[in-house]
């Protein structure tokens, strides 16, 4: 494709009878050859289960990291619109397939204040892509809603599941809580179409999938609550669990803001990391256990204790301890998983090496690595990083460099 074909739109102006005001309207652009480009990475010969996977949010790209070297090797591109920010958020890896998915979430027209201002506020619909492992070539896409959060695949790699933080819905329909919630949307891994469409709650952002693949915990920002969606029927249904007896009173201002979520390897507990909309100077967020056996939240495991918001964590081997990335004071902490929930330690972390930590996963290497997204505001947008942590000391051990706005880190045959 050239550049001028690239760039010629359809342009249709119109007249708006009341204000005569003439309306420029553009066709949608022509992007077929910007899903071909060709490859910019090879898997090594020995395979890439010694590297990391990170998702950049706001650089329409994928950088892979090289565990061993300790360097970042790539960073890829993973849009399927040029001259456009595609947002991908989050990815699955599935290596039998040899395939990795993340959802785009399109821009806003302009991006309104707030914290979570940039997420949740366009009104195009996002797209699922399916990309090769070996090459990044594309193998298929879905459109799914706007504002697509987080993506999980089920444990038998069969279903992509979707979340949508919609705030521009809530927005939109003020006192019809029905219209104000968002979809999960699920798609089939293979043909790469939607099978689902199932309204949840308002904004829903993180999501777990259980052992078995027939329950989705989703953290329901808007409501204050976590919804549960069980597949385990001929259709599936939908439970909503408030955090503190009911549902909250104006899903556009809600008091806990449930935002991300961390689930024990089996699936016993899931935890909400709740993010307030506007936080009050001191304030701090709520992480708090639901127990998937009574199916109710444990009050013995809560705390607003932390020094800043939680966002995604990861469990310790062993399972006794969580490390839980902090915002607003960036840092660490460290906390009991069993009841009652201690708070062991809150480590600040360097600024200088990290900015606004977002997500921890262990890695396949037994150390702990800490996605930090970095500055990026309207006046300044720069990369963010990644830290290995020593799993005992919590010492920075290796430093990376990806794209600008990262918020996940995945690898080959280990969990998010």
């Amino acid at each position: 494709m050239t550049l001028t074909r690239l760039l010629a739109f359809a342009i249709a102006a119109s007249t708006l009878g009341a204000c005569g005001e003439e309306v420029t309207r553009y066709a949608p652009l022509d992007a077929s050859a910007w899903d071909a480009r060709g490859p910019t990475w090879e898997v090594p010969d020995g395979g890439a289960a010694g590297y990391g996977f990170v998702s950049n949010s706001l650089m329409n790209s994928v950088s892979i990291l090289d565990l061993a070297a300790r360097r970042t090797i790539a960073t890829i591109p993973v849009g399927v619109v040029p001259l456009a920010e595609n947002g991908p958020h989050h990815l699955a890896l599935d290596p039998a397939s040899n395939a990795f998915f993340t959802p785009l979430s399109m821009p806003p027209a302009s991006v309104p204040s707030g914290p979570h201002a940039a997420h949740g506020a366009s009104t195009r619909p996002g797209v699922l892509v399916k990309r090769a492992l070996d090459d990044f070539r594309l193998l298929g896409r879905v459109d799914v809603d706007a504002n697509p959060g987080d993506m999980v695949l089920s444990p038998d790699r069969r279903r992509v599941f979707v979340s949508h933080f919609d705030l521009l819905r809530a927005q939109a329909n003020p006192g019809n809580r029905d219209a104000q919630r968002s979809n999960l949307v699920v798609v089939d891994a293979r043909t790469m179409e939607r099978t689902h469409t199932i309204p949840v709650c308002v904004a829903a952002h993180g999501m777990v999938v259980s052992p078995d693949g027939n329950t989705v915990y989703m953290a329901c920002y808007g409501d204050d609550a976590l919804g549960v969606v069980s597949f385990a029927g001929p259709t599936p249904t939908v439970r909503l669990v408030p955090i503190r007896n009911e549902l909250a009173q104006n899903p556009t201002a809600p008091t806990y803001g449930p935002y991300a979520i961390t689930a024990s390897p089996d699936g016993s507990t899931v935890w909400l990391s709740c993010s307030p909309p506007n936080p009050s100077a001191g304030s701090r967020g709520l992480l708090i256990a639901f127990d998937t056996r009574t199916q109710a939240f444990d009050a013995a495991r809560a705390s607003t204790s932390l020094i800043g918001t939680p966002f995604f964590g990861a469990y310790a081997p062993d399972g006794s301890t969580m490390l839980m990335p902090l915002q607003g004071r960036d840092a660490i902490a460290r906390v009991t998983t069993a009841a009652p929930l201690r708070v062991l330690e809150q480590l600040p972390v360097n600024s200088a090496e990290c900015v606004l930590p977002h997500q921890i996963s262990l890695g396949p290497d037994g150390r702990y690595y800490l996605v930090c997204e970095g500055t990026h505001d309207r006046l300044r947008q720069e990369r963010g990083t990644v830290l290995a942590l020593d799993p005992s000391t919590l010492a920075v051990t290796a430093r990376y460099e990806v794209g600008v706005f990262p918020d996940a880190i995945y690898f080959l045959g280990g969990a998010r």
